[in-house]
């Protein structure tokens, strides 16, 4: 989102349960882990939400273009950036 903030709907209602909010840049990218989200960002990070309490537990840094990518392979979460790097 260009506010940048993800939001959390409930698939029933269609309402919006929850707004998670920390980063600096639009949100480009997000992925469900189990009991987590991930996002990344144009403010070059990515952000471990726990998805229940919307809380940041995490945030990852390293690289140095926007965060376009994001995606869980075998327990590791994988990122793709404008710094033309997969960490």
């Amino acid at each position: 989102s260009d506010d940048n903030t993800l939001r959390v709907w409930n698939r029933t209602t269609g309402t919006c349960v929850r707004t998670l909010t920390g980063h600096t840049g639009s949100v480009n990218c997000v992925c469900a882990i189990g009991g987590k989200i991930v996002s990344g960002s144009d403010d070059n990070t990515l952000r471990v939400w726990n998805r229940t309490t919307g809380t940041c537990v995490r945030t990852l840094t390293g690289h140095t273009g926007s965060v376009n990518c994001v995606c869980a392979i075998g327990g590791k979460i994988v990122s793709g950036s404008d710094d033309n790097t997969l960490r």
